[in-house]
């Protein structure tokens, strides 16, 4: 086949030069309107600053063929043979961009705004799940607009909350203190120095939950056809023992499992299958479940809604040969995964300031040859001379992923392909962290608690420490 992949922020880029590295054809559609990007009705209040435009428009520059997104959809509306052809949208708010080649007869994954709306409208997606979801519980949510009015909430409340921007670059903050008054004061915080990236799209502040146990189940489907489901242990925090601020991902662990273990029919009701069908092409669908350690009830935390994640994406075709065999597999109706291997990941950041305390552009990555096939470069480029150099659009700067029959198998090659990659001032979780059990939500003790609880079952043997994994 031949891949198309339409970016924004370059998400998926990491996946195109993969692609293009095993052989394929490869183009990619760069949007380069943030007003093309954004939600309709924040295309007159929305605006991207020069530096960060010039820096978003220089990923993958030369290293993968970058034409205008506009242009690469125009020229499928009179492609030959549309078949030939996989479409790829990084995001689920592509979805206007999806709506322009749903029905050209292309391979791809095409999200909705429903899709979207899952994503981002709480209230939706909680109301879905009280509806469908029988043995998952919602936590309270507050909604707010205004940043002066959820910091008027606090200082009345009694209770512990959690911060959740509805935009990306909104964080999702968790106080990392039992006192009530210090765990207010750390909301208030976050929302006194970034009340911008709060109010763009709306926030939540979400009842904390104590002794918190998060496991996420994904699913997998084409043209309506489920392919496989997979286990997600994502660690999100920024620092060791789960207690900083929070990134996309910073580590994670994934398998593939039975579709019929206990976890799958609580997560995937008879809905998600209707859904699937509704949807052309690949449609991946995941809900995270909170577990209160303290009573057993199953929370539900949020959708990602017809949307791969990341690190996660990459972390699942680490197990599957090449990326090549993940799109031709999944495009024949077969799962790519084969049960009793384990993947994992881990992200590195750019710490580097430059004097205008940007993240820092044109300093060089290199790194050994025989980590290429686990390495998944992000704020990237190449310059005149060929080297690799950070753009500066982004402190996340790579993911690198190991995978193997045993995730002790696995997380020993992803450290040593760690060892592999040279770069001044990157910082990432280490190996005895992803490892630990000195802390209730690290990986190992979740993957444990889960097993425990027969939500489902290792295709595996794993020991980690002291405790064994059945």
């Amino acid at each position: 086949m031949k891949y198309i992949f339409i970016t924004y922020n370059g998400l998926s880029l990491p996946v195109a030069y993969k692609l293009q590295q095993e052989g394929n054809e490869v183009v990619v559609g760069q949007i380069e309107d943030i007003k093309d990007y954004v939600m309709e009705e924040e295309t007159k209040r929305i605006s991207e600053n020069n530096l960060n435009r010039e820096r978003r428009l220089k990923l993958f520059k030369n290293m993968v063929k970058l034409q205008s997104a506009e242009r690469i959809i125009e020229s499928l509306r009179s492609i030959k043979n549309p078949r030939e052809y996989f479409v790829f949208f990084e995001e689920n708010n592509l979805y206007r961009w999806a709506d322009k080649v749903r029905d050209l007869g292309v391979e791809g994954n095409f999200p909705t705004k429903e899709d979207y709306s899952f994503e981002i409208d709480r209230d939706y997606a909680k109301e879905f799940v009280k509806k469908h979801y029988q043995k998952l519980y919602t936590p309270e949510v507050k909604e707010f607009s205004k940043v002066s009015e959820a910091i008027n909430f606090l200082r009345e409340t009694n209770e512990i909350w959690v911060l959740k921007g509805k935009h990306d670059h909104a964080k999702t903050y968790v106080p990392t203190m039992n006192d009530l008054a210090l765990a207010k004061g750390q909301i208030i915080e976050m929302l006194n120095n970034f009340p911008q990236e709060y109010e763009r799209l709306g926030f939540i502040l979400e009842l904390f939950i104590p002794s918190i146990i998060e496991l996420t189940p994904e699913k997998i489907y084409y043209d309506g056809i489920p392919l496989a489901t997979t286990m997600n242990f994502e660690n999100k925090s920024f620092g060791s023992g789960n207690i900083s601020i929070q990134t996309g991902c910073a580590e994670d662990l994934i398998f593939p499992i039975e579709m019929e273990d206990r976890i799958n029919k609580i997560c995937f009701p008879p809905i998600i299958d209707e859904m699937a069908r509704q949807h052309k092409g690949l449609f991946i669908w995941d809900a995270s479940i909170l577990i209160n350690k303290r009573d057993g009830k199953m929370y539900f935390g949020e959708f990602c809604s017809n949307r791969p994640g990341y690190n996660s994406l990459f972390t699942e075709l680490a197990q599957t040969g090449s990326v090549t065999n993940f799109f031709e597999k999944i495009v024949r109706k077969e799962s790519p995964f084969t049960l009793g291997t384990v993947g994992t990941s881990v992200r590195l950041f750019n710490l580097n300031r430059d004097d205008n305390e940007h993240v820092a552009a044109n300093i060089t990555i290199d790194y050994r040859s025989e980590i290429e096939k686990d390495l998944w470069l992000w704020d990237v480029r190449k310059n005149q001379r060929g080297k690799l150099v950070t753009v500066g659009f982004d402190w996340n700067l790579a993911v690198i992923t190991g995978a193997g029959k045993s995730i002790d198998e696995a997380v020993g090659k992803m450290y040593r392909n760690v060892d592999g990659f040279a770069f001044v001032g990157a910082y990432y979780r280490s190996k005895d962290d992803y490892l630990s059990l000195d802390y209730p939500t690290s990986i190992i003790n979740r993957l444990n608690y889960g097993l425990e609880r027969g939500l489902y079952r290792l295709p595996f043997d794993v020991k980690v420490g002291q405790i064994q994994a059945r």
